[in-house]
């Protein structure tokens, strides 16, 4: 038989879903196809044993968006394939491998790929959500030893009731307010990826609680399905550590081990290395010792977390580093932060431009722009490294970068209150644990900085976990770079005084419990709150006025039908009015104008011109106006484009008139009232009611 096609079919939320394999990727060591509606993704997974030595577990996890999965082409003129991978694909393969990569054993070093490709989009069903459950079945049919099933949900408030929810969300607003993806095995959370506008922590955690049972279901339906399928051998090659290897470094060191661990110096742990190095010479290689020492390193951490009650720079479990912020540190940038917590330490900038700058997303669902962006840069400076510049942006840079925008979305004001596109850049310079934390600080700094009227102040922190064998835990509010090496879990959580606005969590155990997760949203309430207090200091309220640097913005309205006149055959009209004034024009699908320049005449001058195409000639109103013709009975006179009148010659000055032109010339620029509108929309005008007009011939004399 050609196929051993095997399908499970069941129904989540009221959707038809399925699992199957046996049809497709035959060679394939794991090949799933899911159904939900009609959203379908393959997940292929596929391992190998270690082709060389490594200290780390080698899963490479892809997520790959093909725009034939809703019927729609590439939007760029040139490339019409998907090349390299949206920073949203990035994103979402993070989220997976986060949600996945805790429950392998610990001693495990098999090269894994698990790549996810979504085959049909049909723009209800959520892909990201079936490719956490698929893969999840893909590894457990796989060779590799995973501890699943895994499940992938999301919660989201629907007119202030949580429920779960399998439709594709972006970003949150005022009427979407919770987006929660959280992975887990229905009691233990694996990953959790969250945008929050301003939501209370109760409902939060109520939302977390109540994603438990949900994952419960999906659980159910891969078990069914691993039922139908041949059990595959899942015997692996332990890369444990010698126990006689480390019994003989800690003997060999001593307390130098804690000694070391405690002056968090980098030259003194290389030293050390090298007498260890030279010490075990030709028992074992430099790579298992290397391993060995951090193994000892994390060991004396846990210990001394556990029984001296104190972390490794000697902070209680609840303090926080010492803070500050600061404003205005670069002269020329329309707004610059600095937020500095310990020597973890992030410079941000934003820089306001036109909504002509708002970046524009091409996926799957077609074009849409984006008026606010943040990005996170680390050099290696940061880090005290040396080495090269990487000139694309890792993964993790691209993760931590999107946490900090998502983290102050719910206070950018609208495209109305404050027509720009505003760029926050993020450049750390020191790292040491929390650096996206510190970028959600250092982002509210200078937005407040350039005069972004943010509805409120938006602080963050990051909490670690000591875990025991006993069951007893220890949370370490404002982790640190070694209490994230070797502890147990990294929680990032974002607000305002008043409510949670991003959250991510990925931990290095089998999963957090409800109550690890209740305390954690406790201690970092009121350490977000110690964060806020010292940004205040640096600056309370956003600043009334945006730099002299900024470009400056008018905006206006006209009706809809005047667009296209404004804007003119092929952009003729509204290009010779950028050309003469000198600002830059966007018109909006609504009517809406914005108007930029550095310049306020030139602003000034755009923005007459504008308000003219939305006028409305009212009687009695007087008009600047421009005389357009002359003829025997009077002159004609634009009052604003595509709207004129007719001054009669009776009009044009007190006592008669013979010849028009000796009052008059075609270009003269003449204030005229409006004194009636016809039946048929013919204006009536006159100049002599405002202030009559001299001959000529007089005002020459």
């Amino acid at each position: 038989m050609l196929f051993n096609h095997k399908i499970y079919e069941f129904e989540i939320d009221g959707r038809k879903c399925s699992f199957e394999t046996g049809k497709l990727a035959l060679k394939s060591e794991s090949a799933i196809i899911a159904r939900m509606g009609d959203t379908v993704v393959e997940v292929n997974v596929n391992t190998s044993p270690a082709k060389q030595e490594g200290d780390y577990f080698p899963m490479s996890v892809e997520y790959i968006e093909r725009f034939y999965a809703s019927g729609k082409i590439n939007g760029s003129r040139f490339v019409k394939i998907e090349r390299f991978p949206s920073d949203d694909a990035i994103l979402k393969a993070r989220m997976i491998d986060r949600a996945l990569r805790s429950r392998f054993p610990s001693d495990y070093r098999d090269e894994l790929s698990l790549i996810v490709t979504v085959m049909s989009y049909d723009e209800e069903n959520d892909p990201v959500l079936l490719a956490i459950n698929a893969a999840s079945v893909a590894l457990l049919n796989s060779r590799a030893p995973f501890d699943g099933p895994v499940s992938g949900v999301r919660m989201t408030m629907d007119k202030g009731e949580i429920k779960a929810t399998y439709k594709s969300m972006e970003d949150v607003t005022s009427e979407n307010v919770l987006n929660y993806v959280l992975g887990g095995d229905g009691n233990l959370f694996t990953m959790v990826d969250a945008a929050c506008f301003e939501i209370p922590e109760e409902q939060v955690l109520k939302a977390m609680e109540m994603s438990l049972e949900e994952m419960k279901k999906w659980n159910a339906a891969q078990n069914e399905f691993v039922k139908l399928l041949e059990k595959k051998d899942k015997n692996y090659k332990s890369y444990a550590l010698d126990e006689d290897m480390l019994t003989g470094m800690q003997k060999f060191l001593g307390e130098r081990v804690i000694e070391n661990l405690l002056k968090a110096d980098k030259s003194v742990h290389e030293s050390t290395k090298e007498e260890v190095y030279k010490e075990f010479e030709g028992k074992y290689t430099k790579l298992q010792m290397s391993e060995g020492y951090e193994k000892l390193l994390k060991k004396a951490m846990r210990k001394h977390v556990v029984e001296q009650k104190k972390r490794a720079d000697g902070r209680g479990f609840d303090e926080i580093r010492e803070m500050d912020a600061e404003i205005d540190l670069l002269p020329r940038v329309h707004g610059s932060g600095l937020f500095t917590r310990g020597v973890t330490q992030v410079l941000s900038i934003a820089t306001l431009g036109t909504l002509e700058d708002a970046k524009m997303v091409d996926d799957m669902l077609g074009e849409k722009e984006k008026r606010y962006m943040h990005y996170y840069n680390d050099l290696p400076f940061a880090y005290g490294d040396v080495d090269r510049v990487r000139l694309s942006p890792s993964r993790r840079a691209i993760g931590h970068g999107m946490l900090a925008e998502k983290a102050l979305i719910p206070v950018i004001p609208t495209v109305d209150e404050f027509p720009y596109t505003i760029l926050v850049m993020s450049e750390v310079q020191g790292e040491n644990g929390s650096s996206s934390m510190a970028s959600a600080c250092g982002s509210t700094l200078a937005l407040m900085a350039a005069g972004v009227p943010i509805k409120k102040m938006v602080g963050g922190i990051a909490c670690g976990l000591v875990t025991e064998e006993n069951g007893a835990f220890h949370i370490l509010t404002d982790m640190q770079g070694v209490e994230d090496f070797y502890g147990d879990m990294d929680f990032k959580i974002t607000g305002t005084k008043d409510g949670v606005t991003a959250v991510q969590m990925d931990n290095k155990i089998a999963g957090l419990s409800m109550e690890i997760v209740r305390e954690t949203f406790e201690k970092s309430k009121v350490a977000r709150l110690e964060v806020l207090k010292v940004m205040e200091k640096a600056i309370a309220q956003p600043k009334g006025e945006l730099s002299k640097f900024a470009p400056k913005v008018a905006r206006a309205s006209i009706p809809v039908e005047k667009i296209g006149e404004l804007i003119g055959p092929g952009g003729k009209n509204i290009r010779e009015l950028t050309e003469r004034t000198g600002a830059q024009i966007s018109v909006e699908e609504n009517g809406s104008v914005n108007i930029y320049s550095m310049d306020q005449s030139s602003i000034d001058a755009a923005l007459s011109y504008v308000k003219k195409l939305g006028l409305v000639p009212v009687v009695g109103e007087i008009y600047d106006g421009k005389v357009a013709t002359i003829m025997e009975y009077g002159a004609f006179v634009d009052i604003a484009p595509g709207i004129s009148g007719l001054v009669h010659v009776s009009e044009i000055a007190e006592g008669f008139v013979k010849d028009v032109r000796k009052y008059l010339n075609e270009g003269d620029e003449v204030k005229v009232k409006l004194l009636s509108k016809e039946r048929d929309g013919k204006l009536k005008l006159s100049i002599k009611q405002v202030d009559a007009p001299k001959p000529k011939e007089e005002i020459a004399e």
